[in-house]
């Protein structure tokens, strides 16, 4: 089940919790303990330390949904977490797992006792899943509150956290469907960034994606790509001004995956990007294009720090 975006408010049908910076993951436990990723992927042996989760919870055969997340300076740490993710060699995967200890953060319940709960109103499922947990250092229920859904944002940006998700006491969970019932309120920055080339789409003939890249020290540094943001119009404009400044030559250093599917355009163009936070590597996470600054030129835009 995931939730839509939008504006902090405060309501008595809803609670309110923290929105976790990580991995969403699905908890099958058993006789064992299996970790998958939203499209089903297996995670268990990515993350070890969760491998025994099965014996920190009653009532299975059980099935949770939560986020895996790991904590730097008491915060969750995309970056850390992104950097045990690419990880493949079993010794690394062991030595990191000491070094930068997972936590599932438990935040539903869809089977209890090998039985369907996930028509319960969520308010009865929250209640079964702090029942079912024996919290500890791999597995937390988190805490949520009431009513002052505002605040309760305002307190999370303030200690740098990524939003709050409100979730309808009585909803039912739909899984794999976007739904109202949960709704996300999140923390987004804005930078302006200097367009230096796009990828095309699927079927080539449409606007996929803009590379974007800021200015440090003298040079354009590559940012990332947005792909999200525009209308099917301003897609359209947009593809037809920049095939109008296509340059043969590389704007910016990107990673060799990315400079076949290029484009490169004369970095004249600056635009407007909301986005969540950065990765390790520098690059947007979660990026919006929200439009063409005709009132910036490249040489005001700095890289993201």
């Amino acid at each position: 089940m995931l939730a839509v975006n939008s504006l902090p408010f405060d309501s008595d049908l809803h609670l309110f919790e923290i929105k976790w910076d990580g991995y969403r993951g699905l908890l099958y436990l058993d006789g064992n303990t299996a970790l998958r990723s939203r499209n089903l992927l297996d995670l268990t042996g990515k993350f070890p330390e969760l491998g025994h989760l099965h014996q920190k919870v009653a009532r299975k055969p059980a099935i949770l949904d939560g986020e895996i997340v790991v904590f730097e300076k008491g915060k969750p740490s995309f970056a850390r977490l992104q950097a045990r993710g690419r990880l493949n060699n079993p010794q690394r995967i062991s030595r990191v797992s000491v070094e930068s200890p997972a936590v599932y953060v438990a935040f539903d319940v869809l089977y209890a006792d090998g039985k369907n709960v996930m028509e319960h109103p969520l308010r009865e499922r929250k209640t079964l899943l702090a029942e079912m947990v024996n919290p500890g250092a791999e597995i937390i229920v988190p805490d949520f509150i009431l009513q002052n859904g505002r605040s309760f944002y305002d307190a999370c940006v303030s200690r740098g956290l990524e939003g709050v998700v409100a979730k309808k006491l009585d909803s039912v969970y739909l899984p794999g469907r976007r739904s109202i019932y949960w709704q996300k309120f999140r923390h987004t920055l804005e930078a302006e960034l200097v367009i230096c080339g796009y990828q095309t789409g699927a079927s080539g003939r449409s606007l996929g994606s803009l590379v974007l890249g800021g200015y440090r020290k003298g040079k354009l540094i590559y940012q990332g790509k947005v792909g999200t943001g525009f209308s099917t119009t301003e897609a359209a404009a947009l593809l037809e001004g920049l095939r109008k400044i296509e340059t043969p030559v590389a704007t910016l250093e990107i990673p060799l995956p990315e400079k076949k599917r290029t484009h490169w355009v004369r970095p004249l163009l600056v635009c407007s990007i909301d986005y969540l936070t950065t990765t390790r590597e520098g690059y947007l996470r979660h990026p919006v294009y929200r439009g063409i600054r005709w009132d910036k030129t490249p040489e005001e835009c700095p890289a993201v720090p």
